[in-house]
């Protein structure tokens, strides 16, 4: 008979990082077809893009109870010792790739929604791109926005032995800052934009650690994550000479934003007011994403689940925040099997104890929303 430990074994062996050849298909066709077999839920198959597609299941009921779990794993890294695909089990841990982010708790999910009786108001998300574009959670926020009003929502996402409160959101931008060449022996009839811009980006990570704080959430937080500049030589390329003064440089910005207060558009007013002082021009300003935090009161936790578990609020991004947004704010929280030390490395691994603990969690959760 099929356990949790079982179906996360299957789970991992079946690949669904997404890129050449590889997307969230194979392990969505199994997911579906399990749910379909395992229990009395209707399944349907949410397209997304390019054939990809999110599995939903519901009771007959309105919904009150969301849970929802992601299908799809970052790409394998080089350095594994085992075969990420091969599920290995080595002093009570299981190894692959997925199996911590977040097979093993999408597994304990199913296995729990399997053994519920005459629910009322159940409906499972599991959903693609998570560790992408987010294009699976999109997709259902928009279809399902003005359909369901659910009172709890659970993201498997988590991390073991906690319940997630909240997160900071995500923003992403790509943009150039162009100052003015010249000849390096007199840098005074120059700007240098390779300098001057990351003297504003100091300046904005400074304002926004100590201006976009929550005392939940923390401090704002902005990383570097792209810079490239030069003389400006057209078509995308740089002069490497250095007698010249840096006219252009490129940037792309990941900041998470712990204030509500913070969005793509101050971000960028922030750092236009900073270049403009650099005698710096702001250019081909991109965003890719532009997500806002999530803070959920844990009283208000407690008082529709009552788990004798710790809270914490996450550090990263946790796609939660659409539904909390999209839906009026229900009581959002995250629970998992995750060892976080080993999400996104080689030799990812769970631990089988918290895959069987997380199962009886989700179990007791069912039957008290």
């Amino acid at each position: 008979m099929t356990n949790t430990l079982e179906l996360t074994k299957q789970l991992v062996s079946i690949p669904s990082w997404v890129g050449a050849g590889c997307n969230e298909r194979a392990v969505g066709e199994f997911v579906y077809s399990w749910l379909k077999t395992n229990t009395r839920l209707r399944v349907i198959k949410q397209p997304v893009k390019d054939g990809r597609f999110n599995v939903i299941a519901t009771d007959d009921s309105p919904t009150r109870l969301l849970l929802a779990g992601h299908m799809d794993t970052v790409e394998p890294r080089a350095d594994w010792t085992t075969n990420p695909f091969t599920p290995t089990i080595k002093n009570d841990r299981l190894y692959g790739l997925g199996a911590t982010d977040m097979k093993g708790s999408l597994s304990a999910m199913l296995m729990a929604v399997s053994q519920a009786k005459n629910t009322q108001g159940l409906m499972i998300l599991c959903y693609i791109d998570e560790e992408y574009d987010f294009a699976g959670m999109r997709a259902f926020v928009a279809e399902y926005q003005t359909k369901i009003r659910p009172e709890v929502v659970v993201s498997l996402d988590g991390y073991s032995g906690v319940i997630g409160t909240g997160c900071r959101g995500l923003i992403e931008v790509s943009f150039r800052l162009r100052g003015k060449s010249g000849h390096a022996g007199r840098p005074e009839m120059g700007v240098n934009a390779i300098t001057n811009g990351m003297s504003c980006i100091s300046k904005l990570k400074r304002q926004l650690a100590t201006k976009y704080a929550d005392p939940n959430l923390g401090i704002t937080t902005l990383n570097l994550a792209y810079c490239q500049g030069g003389l400006d030589l057209g078509n995308a390329t740089f002069g490497r000479q250095g007698n010249n003064i840096a006219n252009l440089a490129e940037f792309v910005l990941d900041i998470r934003p712990a204030s509500s207060l913070l969005n793509a558009a101050k971000l960028r007013s922030l750092l236009a007011q900073y270049a403009k002082s650099a005698k710096l021009s702001l250019e081909n300003w991109a965003v890719r994403h532009d997500l806002g935090s999530w803070s959920t009161p844990s009283s208000a936790i407690q008082s529709k689940i009552n788990l004798p578990l710790p809270f914490e609020p996450f550090s990263g991004y946790v796609d939660t925040q659409m539904i909390w947004t999209a839906f009026a704010r229900p009581v959002c929280l995250a629970l998992g099997a995750s060892t976080r030390a080993v999400a996104h490395a080689a030799n990812e691994y769970v631990e089988i104890a918290d895959l069987e603990q997380l199962e009886t969690t989700i179990t007791t959760l069912i039957r008290r929303v």
